[in-house]
């Protein structure tokens, strides 16, 4: 083992195999987000939506290639970070502190919630308040959410990646019993006027405002693909990993892709795109393809979007707890946030900062969805984006090292890929910056704006200590 996979108090433990990984990629990717920001975007962009989620695959779908040659080179816990600080020291640890923000303050809640809203549509007579607490019963639940996944986290990897599994085999067999039985009943003229939407810009002419409204839906579905590219973060704790990642990352994309976008042609085909942007979630489609009390429309709710819900919110959880580990490690964080648990081979500190920071999110902020979703996806693009910088470079900065890659890429292709994934997120980064401020919602970048100084002052502050560590590949 490594130094960074020995802590003061235990080891991290190699016990993810190929098929828990794909799980939790999957898991990862599939999650609340194409229950509710389907919707979102859908009232960005009209039909074309199915478009938009092409769009936003195509960075993810060329991140593979850099991806997969890092990984297979030097996998890693926190591997995005520790990729990212080869490409910019300063700027990914500042890009932790984004994560740190977007993942606890946008992922966590947004997931949670999401779980909240369709957990209380199986008791539609309840009182929307929970009586003498002044909070609704969705953010209830949505804490009740993230505690349960906190401890779950806490008692060990493989059990939670075992109750990962579970949860989303549940999930794409809800998912193929929507496609499945909504593919018939759909009415391929509500695909006739393709661009549309309700993303309206002054003075600008209308085919330009259309555009934008696409791109800026693509940028709202980045989650609902992206989410994947994250689990590498558990590097040292994969069997095999620089041969489990690689091959997980391109089957869990792929089959995330491939789920994602029927589901989205099932969704505009039974409704029109008004309807499923005013529907606020993908259960008032399941309701016109099953019968609201058909067994396939409560097998869809719990098996589908509650499942949806609550695997992410679990795979975030412990992504979340890497990277406060990793930062910990660096000297970032006070050190014995960097802590193992002895007897569960987890980092019990690490996870209890993203626990604590959701549950106040909750309780302050109360259910943004939209907000949260364009949070979360803002961390992404900026980890990513550093990541394959790191990787476009990697042929000259570490020659060595590139060609021990059992993906023998050639550097012009691993360079293309990854540069024109980069500047896709990086016109990514700048719609969600727009579309926060179209809703008129200035807090979550006066946040972010915040962890950047912060995190680029945490980072300068430990370079005039010379307390720095360097930035290695292996």
């Amino acid at each position: 083992m490594t130094e960074a996979t020995q802590p003061a108090q235990g080891t991290l433990r190699k016990e993810l195999t190929l098929i828990l990984l794909i799980f939790l990629m999957i898991g990862l990717n599939v999650g609340g987000a194409l229950f509710t920001l389907t919707t979102v975007a859908a009232g960005l962009t009209g039909p074309s939506l199915i478009i938009a989620q092409i769009i936003c695959a195509l960075p993810v779908f060329l991140a593979i290639i850099p991806y997969m040659l890092l990984t297979s080179i030097a996998p890693k816990s926190a591997a995005s970070y520790q990729y990212g600080k080869l490409a910019s020291y300063p700027m990914a640890v500042a890009g932790v502190m984004v994560l740190l923000v977007a993942m606890p303050l946008g992922g966590l809640p947004l997931f949670a919630i999401t779980n909240g809203r369709f957990i209380m549509m199986l008791f539609p007579d309840a009182p929307a308040l929970v009586p003498g607490l002044g909070i609704s019963w969705v953010v209830l639940i949505a804490i009740i959410t993230i505690t349960l996944f906190y401890i779950i986290n806490i008692v060990g990897i493989k059990p939670s990646a075992w109750v990962q599994f579970g949860m989303v085999f549940l999930l794409i067999s809800a998912l193929l019993a929507f496609i499945f039985g909504g593919f018939p009943q759909i009415d391929w003229s509500n695909f006739s006027n393709m661009f549309t939407g309700n993303l309206k810009f002054p003075a600008m002419p209308p085919a330009l405002g259309q555009t934008v409204g696409l791109v800026a839906a693509a940028a709202i579905c980045y989650t609902l693909l992206a989410g994947g590219l994250f689990g590498i973060e558990l590097g040292d704790e994969v069997k095999k990993a620089g041969v489990t990642i690689p091959r997980g990352l391109l089957i869990a994309i792929i089959g995330a892709f491939a789920l994602t976008w029927l589901v989205e042609i099932v969704a505009i085909g039974v409704m029109n795109w008004e309807q499923l942007a005013a529907s606020k979630d993908l259960g008032a489609a399941c309701r016109l393809i099953f019968g609201a009390n058909s067994f396939w429309f409560y097998y869809f709710i719990i098996g589908g979007a509650v499942m949806a819900c609550i695997s992410t919110v679990h795979a975030v959880m412990t992504i979340s707890g890497r990277y406060a580990m990793s930062y910990a490690k660096d000297g970032f964080f006070p050190r014995f946030m960097a802590d193992i648990n002895k007897r569960w081979g987890t980092p019990h500190w690490g996870l209890t900062l993203p626990w604590a920071l959701s549950v106040i999110i909750l309780l302050l902020a109360g259910e943004t969805i939209g907000i949260y979703g364009a949070m979360l996806n803002f961390g992404m693009l900026w980890m990513v984006t550093l990541v394959l910088i790191a990787a476009a470079r990697l042929h000259k900065t570490h020659p060595k090292e590139f060609g021990q890659s059992q993906f023998k890429f050639k550097p012009g292709l691993v360079s293309f890929a990854a540069i024109t994934a980069a500047v896709m997120n990086v016109i990514f980064m700048l719609l969600l910056v727009v579309f926060l401020l179209m809703q008129k919602v200035t807090w979550p970048i006066i946040l972010f704006m915040l962890a950047i100084i912060v995190g680029l002052g945490l980072y300068y502050i430990q370079k005039a200590r010379k307390k720095v560590k360097p930035a290695m590949l292996q």
